[in-house]
């Protein structure tokens, strides 16, 4: 749901209990609207308070997450430290039931008194915005976003202003308005109006997402038309909000984060109506997690699309250079004719003299015949010997271009399974690791020189029906990590055959010295997942090679994931069948490192 005025009322109440007279040690301006403080309370404890005034994200909570924090602090940030490092929070109130959050804090000024400041949250979209101001006359100290009369004719947000309060949407404060209010309002709008839009548009603080699930959650269909509700429905929707409302001012919350797809799509201080949830002890927890793992997501889907769009900018590059050779090998296979003219020339030179300008015999091989164009300046073995000479040369470029094809097609392959491994990463510190590694295969320049290196991942964990453990490379260098380093020369080695993908490792135990002895369910586990973790994901046959790893070598001088393997078996295998979906929820999930 969006950080509307239910949630900021949960979230500031729980804030209020764990945050009250909690001195405030260090302020962090991570994003340019993003505010991080730290405070630390001699019986509760050290927390880290984010405030952001994002337009799409705007919000307020206690969080786990670390960001890098810039070596220049901005200076809305400088200004915060003056006035607050070292000041006790003396509340957090929400004003009205409105997006608003005032949190009050004692500091000492230069003169080592106490003066009270007050740092205004309104998180409104667009209009989010972190302002600090001087209580006592309302004047404005500064704001993580400034703006005048050119951008609002409403007021203006810059230092020295006198803070004016958003203006108001005209709307009832659900905390203080009844039941009679409710049903005067409600039936003064368009009967054609569904019931959950006339709900949003009666209360103040009150998102679409929350009408919604009151409307669900006291029986009723949000879409009923307004001409069709009466007494009863307008009775359990109010019934309903001042439960929700007593429930969130007493403290007695239950927390839920929804998920869509094991994504995260949605959070309430209360235990949604529809949709698959898990619960959490504190708001503030939920919110971390649902923020935290949002943004991650949609910070690591943003990272996979621009990485692919480069990786396969350099693909076509690298795919119009194989469509040239390719020409240039199949004219160069053309001059075997010139061996053959050689041939006939040299077989039947008795027949012509200097200064012919054609011969027209008959080729000894296939009994048609072939005129061949003479040059007049040479005599018939000259002219054989420049066509043997022309054909030697075609013979040297057929090898040359052969190579050449043959070292484009590695970096195809390379460039291919990069694509892959990209598509199939499930954090942003993976895709990290896929930067560093193209940066070392020198097709990006400099992304890690100013920040520190990723955390090596470590590789995918399954578990197969026979109890043997299955491991599943996560990247190319991690790959070669896995099937070179970690694997003992007695486990079994899985990879697509002919096909971009992963190295798959199952863990062997001493009594199977043999492929008879290989459990047939782990084979066709592990080859599953080979086939799912490939280019090959959707189709319904796959062929997966296996074979010892003893059997698997990498070469010098290869690039990162490419072996060569021998003394190998083939297996055909559908990724499309529910056994992944079980093989999948096996994984077993090791804790992120803290970044």
């Amino acid at each position: 749901m969006p950080f509307d005025g239910l949630a900021i009322k949960a979230v500031t109440e729980e804030l209020n209990s764990s945050l009250l007279d909690a001195r405030i040690d260090k302020i962090y301006q991570p994003e340019k609207d993003e505010l991080i403080l730290t405070t630390r309370h001699p019986k509760i404890g050290t927390h880290r308070l984010l405030i952001s005034a994002n337009a799409r994200w705007s919000r307020m909570h206690i969080t786990e997450s670390r960001k890098p924090n810039p070596k220049v602090p901005p200076s809305f940030c400088m200004l915060l430290r003056k006035y607050l490092e070292g000041g006790k929070i003396k509340s957090i109130r929400q004003i009205d039931f409105e997006r608003i959050v005032y949190i009050d804090i004692e500091a000492l000024d230069e003169f080592r008194e106490w003066k009270s400041k007050i740092l205004v949250c309104e998180f409104m979209g667009r209009h989010s915005n972190i302002i600090l101001i001087n209580p006592e006359t309302r004047i404005i100290l500064d704001a993580i976003k400034r703006y005048g009369k050119d951008l609002s004719s409403f007021r203006e947000v810059l230092p020295g202003k006198e803070y004016i309060d958003p203006p108001s949407q005209d709307k009832l404060n659900p905390l203080v308005f009844d039941y009679n209010a409710l049903v005067q309002n409600i039936w003064q709008q368009d009967n054609s109006k569904i019931l959950s839009s006339a709900l949003f548009q009666t209360y103040t603080g009150i998102s679409p997402f929350l009408s919604r699930e009151i409307c669900m959650s006291a029986g009723l269909d949000p879409n009923i038309p307004v001409e069709e509700c009466g007494e009863y429905e307008l009775t359990a929707i109010y019934r309903r909000l001042k439960e929700l409302l007593t429930d969130v001012s007493n403290g007695k919350t239950k927390p839920a984060v929804i998920y869509q797809e094991n994504q995260p799509v949605d959070f309430c201080p209360y235990l949604p109506a529809t949709g698959i949830y898990k619960t959490f002890d504190s708001v503030n927890t939920a919110c971390d997690i649902f923020y935290t793992s949002k943004l991650d997501y949609l910070r690591l889907e943003s990272m996979k699309t621009n990485l692919s769009r480069n990786i396969k900018a350099i693909l076509d590059k690298v795919y119009k250079k194989q469509f040239f050779q390719t020409g240039d090998l199949s004219k160069a296979e053309e001059n075997e004719k010139y061996r053959i003219w050689g041939e006939l020339i040299t077989a039947y030179s008795h027949q012509f003299k200097k200064g012919d300008t054609q011969a027209v015999l008959d080729d000894f091989n296939t009994g048609e015949q072939v005129s061949i164009e003479l040059d007049p300046r040479y005599t018939p073995m000259q002219n054989a010997q420049k066509y043997f000479k022309t054909y030697s040369k075609s013979r040297k470029a057929i090898k040359h271009l052969e190579n050449l094809m043959a070292r484009n097609q590695e970096e195809i392959d390379y460039l291919e399974s990069v694509l892959v491994t990209i598509q199939q990463a499930e954090y942003p510190d993976e895709i990290d690791e896929i930067i560093e590694e193209l940066e070392n295969e020198k097709y990006v320049k400099g992304q890690f020189k100013k920040r520190s290196r990723p955390t090596p991942s470590s590789p995918r964990k399954f578990i197969s029906s026979d109890n043997l453990e299955i491991l599943v490379g996560r990247n190319n260098r991690q790959n070669d990590t896995l099937s070179i380093k970690m694997a003992e020369r007695s486990d079994l080695w899985l990879h697509t055959k002919n096909i971009p993908g992963t190295h798959v490792i199952v863990k062997l135990p001493k009594y199977i010295g043999s492929i008879h002895d290989m459990p047939d369910a782990t084979l066709e586990e592990a080859a599953l997942l080979a086939a799912y973790f490939s280019k090959a994901e959707q189709s319904e046959k796959v062929e997966v090679d296996y074979t010892f790893r003893s059997n698997v070598k990498k070469p010098g001088g290869a690039r990162p994931g490419m072996v060569i393997y021998e003394n190998y078996w083939t297996i055909l295998v559908n990724p499309q069948e529910d056994r992944i979906n079980k093989l999948l929820e096996s994984e077993v999930k090791e804790p992120r490192p803290v970044i």
